[in-house]
């Protein structure tokens, strides 16, 4: 056989590997999405094209005709790898099923995280698993508390919530600061995906402390997940002045830093953080920024930034429009009303308004966050509650009290697990017009996936719709999505999303959710990765 033969040969095998066809044989595809609009962003193919998915992967993206089990008609609809939150702090199994209609296929509490990170994992596996991929940061608050307050709770969202009571008022002393460090390193071991670094709800805590944590992250080769310390307009400790200090938190330990919310922080004067942020980059800090697109928040009533006899000016709130998340609803009569109720209930969680996009300016300040390059659209959900509705709801599964869809109308919370990405995708890509629908994609999807898959080699095979890669997959119209949740009625669910698939399984089909399916994975640290 000449050579010149075996280089054609060679040649034309390789066309075929990139064409997808040559994977399987066409009739053994699990599921073909036929005729999609398929837009990949790494590669930025924006094309009509037949996704061949097999064994969890896809197996073929191609121009030719694909038969195998299952035919799904997509003409007409995106194809898009599936959306990467990074910011979720639920993992109920409703948590999973909005996300889902969404367009998410994997989600990870990292702002917080849970600790102890292996009892985490556990907690999940056992109830029977996850509509979607999942994964934990190391929590500094709750080792914190074990070490500083004895805490001993599980490493549940009620945990986490028990352990935020005085986790980072004071400074650790050299014994507490080497068992807290040690517990982290635990985690890390255990196979925590980061670090949960959220000062401004342990403003207390020292800075020494602070810089070993992070040097230990970077030691391990994992990102710190940082919700900076101050929340405000305002100097003195504004958010400016906290996003400095993250940078010499960085600067400091080669960290690779996920920054929290950046519209959070910078509230309705966001540019000079925006500018700082930027310089951070610009001089070779490893910097990924997050965004979720509302005017309006839920944080705990015992948050450090609402403790100030200011913080309605500091943050840009009226005290007597917050209001507790659980219904019914108390909205406060004012500040001295409010302050009562922190001291009396400092586990609940609140709501307020700090932009109003109804006004060009707010609009602006939300625009300039969500616009910022590179920057994840992530959601930072919380559980969603109602009437008669089990405690501890991360460990139960299917057939259990949590097990419950659609949701009942009475339920409450934040609409944020329910439509992040159709926000996104309705006001600023379609009405708007300020980011591409390739870029809204890139940013939820390639964005996230790069960013983590120097530390976490799961992430090499997510983000990107292509040959090889996870059928992690979301099919939507982006003519017709439409977000319906807000904060009154948190249940109402997207137009728009048609279909999502985690590693080849439908969970959202044809617009309705498929009850039992629970393909989500493990996202999980090997400890020989560092």
């Amino acid at each position: 056989m000449s050579k010149l033969f075996m280089r054609k040969a060679q040649t034309m095998l390789i066309a075929l590997a990139l064409s997808g066809t040559v994977t399987v044989h066409a009739k053994d595809y699990d599921v073909v999405l036929k005729g999609g609009r398929v837009m990949d962003p790494e590669t930025s193919l924006d094309a009509v094209m037949n996704v061949g998915i097999k064994n969890g992967k896809i197996a073929a993206v191609t121009t030719d005709k694909l038969s195998g089990k299952e035919i799904i008609n997509v003409k007409g609809l995106v194809v898009s790898p599936g959306f990467i939150d990074t910011h979720q702090h639920s993992f109920e199994l409703p948590d999973g099923r909005l996300a889902a209609q969404d367009g998410t296929t994997t989600h990870m509490e990292l702002e917080f995280g849970r600790s102890p990170v292996a009892q985490a994992y556990d907690i999940i596996e056992k109830r029977g698993g996850h509509p979607i991929n999942y994964g934990f940061s190391s929590s500094w608050p709750m080792n914190r508390a074990t070490v500083m307050k004895g805490f001993k709770g599980e490493a549940t969202f009620s945990g986490l919530t028990q352990a935020f009571a005085g986790w980072g008022a004071e400074v650790s002393n050299p014994e507490q600061e080497k068992q807290i460090l040690a517990l982290i390193q635990k985690d890390l071991d255990d196979g925590a995906i980061a670090v949960g670094f959220p000062p401004a709800y342990g403003s207390g805590a020292g800075m020494k402390e602070a810089i070993k944590l992070w040097k230990k992250a970077a030691a391990n080769n994992v990102p710190v997940s940082v919700h900076v310390r101050y929340q405000s307009m305002l100097d003195p400790n504004s958010s400016v002045e906290a996003m400095n200090e993250m940078l010499g938190l960085a600067a400091s330990s080669g960290a690779h830093a996920l920054l929290c919310h950046i519209q959070l922080v910078g509230l309705s004067d966001p540019y000079m953080m925006l500018d700082v942020i930027e310089a951070g980059r610009k001089s070779g800090l490893k910097l990924t920024t997050e965004v979720y697109p509302f005017g309006h928040t839920a944080p705990p009533i015992s948050a450090d930034y609402l403790k100030w006899e200011n913080s309605d000016e500091r943050i840009g709130f009226k005290w007597n429009e917050i209001r507790t998340v659980k219904k019914p609803h108390y909205t406060f009569k004012d500040k001295t009303d409010f302050q009562k109720h922190q001291k009396e209930h400092p586990l609940d969680f609140v709501q307020m308004e700090y932009i109003d996009e109804s006004s060009p300016e707010g609009l602006a300040a939300m625009r300039a966050a969500v616009t910022f390059p590179e920057t994840i659209p992530a959601s930072d959900g919380t559980p969603i509650g109602w009437k008669g509705k089990p405690k501890d709801g991360d460990k139960l599964g299917l057939g259990s009290g949590v097990d419950v869809w659609p949701l009942p109308k009475d339920a409450g919370g934040q609409p944020r697990t329910t439509s992040t990405h159709a926000v996104i995708l309705e006001k600023w890509v379609r009405e708007q017009g300020a980011l591409t629908l390739m870029q809204a994609i890139r940013n939820s999807t390639y964005v996230p996936a790069k960013a983590l898959e120097q530390h976490i080699p799961q992430f090499t095979t997510k983000g990107r719709l292509q040959v090889g890669m996870d059928a992690d997959i979301t099919v939507f119209n982006p003519k017709t999505v439409k977000a319906n949740a807000n904060w009154d009625d948190v249940t109402a669910l997207n137009d728009g999303f048609y279909h999502t698939l985690v590693n080849g399984v439908f969970v959202l089909k044809n617009g309705k959710i498929i009850t039992d399916a629970l393909p989500g994975q493990q996202i999980r640290r090997s400890p020989n990765s560092h």
